[in-house]
């Protein structure tokens, strides 16, 4: 996740852009199936001459790879060190240089000294500032393309596939269209599938579409319904470069390489829809497209400079031939040579030839102060570009946000709390009172809803080493709706381990249509449900916890924890209670998170029976629950951004959030990082990106700058919407 950059005194490529979203394939691929979300297993299957339970064999595989070429996004050649060298020199100013360079020499080498080698000085000046600079600028720009490399290398080696019946791993870049994959937890999808098994399945597709919530996935065939909003993804589509989070699956890749939604992507950052790379003087790449406003002036001044020596050069030489002056220490030469001579000198010394060398040694300095800030810098042009801006575009998931959901809100034994700290270090950070800020993580509420929700939760923590820093770090493993309530649950002295002494009798995974996750758990010889927690009934040997969705939650509870303790009848007006502290939250862009339990002496269904489904078994352990509490988290802003967001304000700069979260959300976290102002009017400065193309269509280049010259806030956002917007 990153941020664009525009000024909006440049449209690059605005004359060539696809008024519509692309749906590029590669020319030496064959035709793509169109909608495989909307296609049964057996007809994808059928399609891509495949099996859903053998997979494709080695044989087929050989030869769609040969056909389709290899899994991996296309790169443009890297160019050497002697190319960006090269490419330095080809400049308006560098040439004038050069040539004033030649002229100066060759002028001192037909006079009267060209025996004397000081005579030369100034054209091998010239000649060792140009050098110099060009040194500098293609070094710089080498190095940068080097991390670059390093970092296109950090994806997963291999994958699971089915191959002549049977499972083996496969080079990521050996994958290939109609293969079977199979995925499991920590898995990076390598190529866009259709999935045909889907055991609980959760991606995170936040550096596709950048909404932070795992989104469920299902291998079931749906057809949208009339006046249902579009959604981002399919749901029983897995997208290359997500990664699974949670559950295992079965899926028939669709699209492999730069056909994949990722390598759209790529496509239309290169802009020309995969055209050939141009080129000037035959061969070195031609970056005239993209020059910065630095650069474009510097070849206006040498345009103007060269203009102006030529013409007082010409005027000069007219004026001496016609006053006949002649080179005093030779009176016989004729005018016209001295002359020339004379015009040539003053052309040189008209040159600048310090402002290249200056301007690249500072363009040097500033990119090294960015890099001691952790910023990599691909153009040395691109860091005076910065302060050419006029418009920041920025997504909202991990550039204005943390990228980790964290618990903020606790709503237990009809106490409300403050939960502290941000990111997933457990150490930092406590649970307090949200009236009067006591310390409350010994309370009996706290405890009990956290551990209940630790039962229900199939998501670890622990300490990493972070390849890039060497330091270690603190990660979840896992669902990313669970990672707030472990990280919480430790900040209060709850391990993670603790759920071993509970063992899990049974779990029923979270469902589209359920909205919540169930787990049984033994109880048996507890007085208590935790050390501080809430008393559990005499003979309980079973606790179920229930977690989800608060509204679906609430329809099955008939009691409420109390602060003391107590368990009591949950009337209808303690349910709307409940439930506007739920609006209350959801309006701060929360996610909100209901708990509720119910013990059992026994099991509440015949375990001896296989014809139970498992929405029997769900309906025997949700009935009667107690509302024990809410958790409510967010994706916290980072430390800076609102401070950042205001500076850039009152340098000028607009600040705009493009992100596919919902337009409500977005909104919320906008109003907190200071893009959204309290006097604002939020019709008018943030929309659905649904509205820049309706009907499918994009709108025509004036509406869209309409548009987008008042709007602050772009919900919904499609990754080719970001690049339109732009």
């Amino acid at each position: 996740s990153s941020h664009l950059v525009a000024a909006r005194s440049r449209r690059i490529g605005a004359s060539t852009r696809t008024r519509s979203p692309p749906n590029v394939t590669s020319e030496r691929m064959a035709p793509s199936l169109e909608d495989p979300d909307q296609k049964t297993p057996d007809e994808l299957a059928k399609h891509y001459s495949t099996d859903v339970s053998n997979g494709l064999t080695s044989r087929q595989a050989e030869e769609i790879l040969a056909r389709d070429g290899p899994n991996e996004l296309e790169k443009p050649p890297k160019p050497t060190l002697l190319i960006l060298f090269i490419l330095q020199l080809t400049g308006f100013v560098i040439i004038l240089l050069l040539v004033a360079a030649i002229a100066s020499i060759a002028v001192n080498a037909t006079g009267p000294n060209k025996e004397d080698i000081l005579s030369y000085t100034t054209g091998k000046a010239i000649f060792v500032i140009v050098i110099l600079n060009a040194g500098i600028a293609a070094w710089t720009e080498h190095k940068a393309g080097d991390a670059l490399e390093a970092l296109s290398k950090m994806t997963q080696a291999s994958i699971g596939v089915l191959r002549d019946g049977a499972e083996q791993r496969v080079d990521v870049p050996m994958v290939v269209r109609g293969d079977v994959v199979i995925l499991g937890t920590g898995d990076v999808v390598p190529a866009d599938m259709r999935l045909v098994e889907a055991d609980d399945v959760k991606v995170s597709e936040m550096a596709l579409t950048g909404e932070p919530d795992d989104v469920a996935k299902t291998a079931k065939l749906k057809t949208k319904k009339p006046g249902e909003p579009e959604k981002l993804t399919p749901e029983n589509m897995v997208f290359s470069g997500c990664s699974v989070t949670n559950g295992k699956g079965k899926g028939i890749v669709c699209e492999t390489g730069m056909s994949t939604r990722i390598g759209r992507i790529a496509q239309l950052i290169a802009g020309d829809e995969g055209s050939k790379p141009k080129t000037k003087c035959g061969c070195l790449p031609d970056t005239s497209a993209n020059a910065t406003p630095l650069q474009q002036n510097l070849e206006k001044l040498g345009g103007r400079i060269g203009m102006i020596a030529i013409v007082v050069c010409i005027v000069i030489f007219i004026i001496g031939v016609a006053m006949d002056r002649t080179d005093p220490a030779n009176p016989g030469s004729p005018a016209w040579l001295y002359m020339i001579l004379i015009a040539v000198t003053l052309a040189v010394a008209a040159i600048p030839e310090g402002i290249p060398l200056c301007v690249t040694i500072s363009l040097s300095i500033g990119c090294s102060d960015m890099v001691r800030k952790n910023v990599l810098v691909r153009k040395l042009a691109a860091v005076e570009t910065l302060g050419s801006a006029s418009v920041i575009c920025s997504d909202k998931t991990g550039t204005l946000t943390e990228g980790k959901m964290t618990m903020v809100n606790m709503y237990t034994g009809t106490v409300s709390y403050d939960v502290e700290g941000k990111g997933f270090d457990p150490t930092v950070g406590s649970i307090r009172r949200e009236t009067g800020g006591a310390e409350a993580g010994m309370d009996l509420g706290v405890r009990s809803s956290l551990l209940a929700a630790l039962l229900c939760c199939n998501t670890s923590l622990s300490k990493v080493l972070d390849p890039e820093t060497g330091e270690e770090k603190w990660e979840p493993k896992g669902n990313s709706s669970e990672a707030p309530i472990v990280v919480a649950a430790r900040k209060i002295g709850l391990d993670e381990n603790i759920s071993a002494d509970y063992r899990r009798v049974l779990e029923i995974p979270f469902s589209s249509s359920r909205k919540m996750m169930l787990t049984l758990s033994d109880v048996s010889g507890r007085s208590t449900l935790c050390q501080g927690g809430m008393d559990l009934p005499a003979g309980s040997t079973l606790l179920s916890v229930c977690k989800g969705a608060p509204n679906f939650i609430l329809d099955y509870c008939t009691e409420q924890l109390w602060e003391d303790g107590s368990v009591r009848p949950l009337a209808e007006h303690d349910k709307k209670e409940v439930l506007d502290i739920v609006d209350n939250y959801s309006s701060k862009a929360l996610r909100v998170l209901a708990i509720a339990i119910r013990t059992f002496e026994a099991m509440p269904f015949d375990v001896n029976d296989e014809d139970l489904t498992t929405d029997q078994k769900f309906e025997a352990c949700r009935s009667n629950l107690c509302l024990v509490g809410l958790v409510a988290s967010i994706d916290p802003d980072r430390d800076g951004v609102p401070e950042s967001v205001v500076a850039a304000r009152g340098a000028g700069i607009r600040v705009v959030m493009i992100t596919g979260d919902y337009l409500k959300t977005a909104m919320a976290i906008a109003h907190n990082v200071n893009i959204l102002q309290p006097d604002d009017d939020e019709e008018l400065s943030a929309v659905d990106c649904a509205r820049l193309r309706p009907g499918g269509e994009y709108l025509d280049h004036t509406d869209m700058d309409i548009l987008t010259s008042s709007i602050r806030v772009f919900a919904r956002a499609k990754p080719e919407d970001k690049l339109e917007i732009v």
